[in-house]
């Protein structure tokens, strides 16, 4: 048996997917299934992270497990409240006596100081290494191209792209489903002994430049531009659609510290670590898609609101 925690996000339900399409007896763990039937064949369980037993539970009888360590954009104090959960998940993996984790980290995990959310990673690491005779894979992507999904909301109102990491500074993007592909891969064959760490770089490195131009190209939208923000404007914006102004703080740390080069100078891009996905095959796919979709229910909305107020 192998356990997926987080099964219904952009990495977790990946991992799901494949290791099942493979034939393994697979147990999932989230707080909410809104479609089970998409998991067909694997045991489910409806859970919090926050409880030993429920972690223990899903835990009990597995070869592997893959970990993370979910995240609220709205506390208040977000490197506490990781660690809370952290310090569960590992006393669970500790009672248990799992042999082997493939654990859900980040660039710049090694770092102490400057990285924002990330630093809860760091703390994590350390916690799961503390581990007797535990085995383990500390996945280290970058930031994920699925973040840019966020971006369409702007670019369908204004044709840009906001952020404050300037234009041409080199930033690195995967894709979910090469890290999802990795993890299922180290899944199914726990080979690995001791303390591990993978990066998972992306295709190539880019800049917000040609992302925005890729994206554009993409959507039809050739001149779709990417706009340097001060701290303060992205601050107020990330506040208004509820995160909490301490999450909020720490994702601009975060963003600096990829702006300044903290965060590439912990690693190197190599042939292992360059993963296969393209910004330009994500555009065509997963970016386009969500991008129609999100055009169609605004047009939706419109229409509905238009046939309202005709007969009232």
């Amino acid at each position: 048996m192998i356990l997926v925690m987080g099964a219904t996000g952009h990495v977790g339900s990946k991992i799901a997917m494949e290791l099942l399409s493979q034939g393994h007896d697979v147990r999932l763990l989230a707080r909410h299934f809104p479609n089970p039937e998409v998991f067909a064949g694997a045991e489910i369980i409806t859970g919090d992270a926050n409880s030993v037993d429920t972690m223990m539970h899903a835990l009990r009888g597995c070869s592997s497990a893959f970990l993370m360590t979910p995240s609220d954009i709205k506390a208040d104090e977000p490197r506490f409240h990781a660690n809370k959960i952290g310090e569960v998940i590992a006393e669970a993996v500790e009672e248990i006596g799992i042999k082997h984790v493939v654990h859900l980290s980040s660039v710049g995990a090694d770092l102490e100081s400057g990285t924002g959310p990330v630093l809860a990673l760091h703390d994590q690491e350390e916690r799961l290494n503390n581990i007797r005779a535990l085995n383990i894979v500390h996945l280290r992507p970058t930031y994920y191209m699925e973040n840019l999904l966020q971006e369409i909301p702007t670019i369908i109102a204004m044709d840009k792209i906001f952020g404050i990491i300037p234009e041409d500074a080199p930033v690195d993007l995967v894709a979910t489903k090469d890290v999802a592909a990795r993890a299922a891969f180290l899944l199914a064959n726990p080979h690995f002994r001791s303390h591990n760490v993978e990066y998972l770089l992306g295709e190539r490195t880019l800049t917000y430049r040609e992302i925005a131009r890729v994206l554009g190209q993409s959507i039809g939208k050739p001149t779709l531009e990417y706009a340097e923000v001060p701290d303060t404007e992205l601050r107020n914006y990330m506040i208004g659609a509820g995160m909490s102004e301490n999450m909020a703080n720490e994702i601009i740390e975060l963003d600096h510290a990829a702006s300044n080069g903290i965060m590439a100078s912990t690693y190197s891009r190599d042939n292992n670590n360059s993963t296969v996905t393209s910004i330009e095959r994500f555009a065509r796919s997963t970016f386009l898609h969500a991008y129609n979709q999100a055009v169609a229910n605004q047009n939706l909305r419109r229409s509905n609101s238009g046939s309202f107020q005709a007969h009232p």
